[in-house]
């Protein structure tokens, strides 16, 4: 009877989770795949970096669609021995010199829609995906509208809500760099990343 319970509590706790990734295919498009459905983000990388912090491994990549739209995407993974010494959006906030304000837009499990303000007062529209404490991925760069538009089609049931941007969401271009700031002073004084605590699953 109590393996029966247990089965039971079990399916039920796994049909509550949503499962999402962020990343790019095989084509080099960057993709969001939530609840078993496929977005499309853009799909033309410009540049691509690696930055290596010996224990953090930091991949940013410009990308374009045909309309001209430019987003950043940032995969950040420990080695195995390590993890994230925050949470996925207090992680991000440092990255972004050290921002500290967000509007939350949507979240839902390890998904946020958040945007940030910057010291300079601007403001920046992030997707932030935290699978585990050891690998965090997010892309920023959208504008409002489209920010808006994809929390609408993330909502799966009305006790999601979907919060109103008070603020424009900054639009990047080809001729930028990065606006994170990853250094070895924020990896290592801060410090984002630790001695792992528990069996980490990539």
């Amino acid at each position: 009877m109590t393996k029966i319970i247990l089965l039971i509590f079990t399916v039920i706790f796994f049909t509550g989770c949503t499962t999402s990734s962020l990343k790019l295919n095989k084509s080099e498009e960057l993709v969001f795949n939530y609840n078993s459905t496929e977005y499309l983000l853009t799909n033309n990388i410009e540049s691509k970096e690696l930055q290596n912090y010996k224990d953090l491994f930091v991949y940013q990549y410009k990308l374009v669609n045909e309309q001209g739209r430019v987003l950043f995407y940032e995969n950040a993974r420990t080695e195995l021995n390590y993890e994230f010494n925050f949470g996925g959006l207090y992680t991000v906030m440092y990255l972004f010199n050290d921002s500290q304000e967000y509007e939350e837009v949507f979240s839902k499990n390890n998904l946020r829609l958040v945007q940030l303000t910057l010291k300079d007062k601007t403001h920046v529209n992030v997707l932030i995906q935290a699978s585990d404490t050891q690998i965090y991925s997010y892309v920023y760069g959208f504008s409002n509208h489209e920010f808006i538009n994809l929390a609408r089609k993330l909502r799966t049931d009305g006790d999601v809500e979907i919060k109103r941007l008070k603020y424009q969401g900054v639009s990047l271009s080809l001729s930028q760099d990065p606006i994170t700031t990853w250094n070895d002073k924020l990896v290592y004084f801060t410090p984002l990343i630790r001695p792992l605590l528990g069996m980490g699953i990539r």
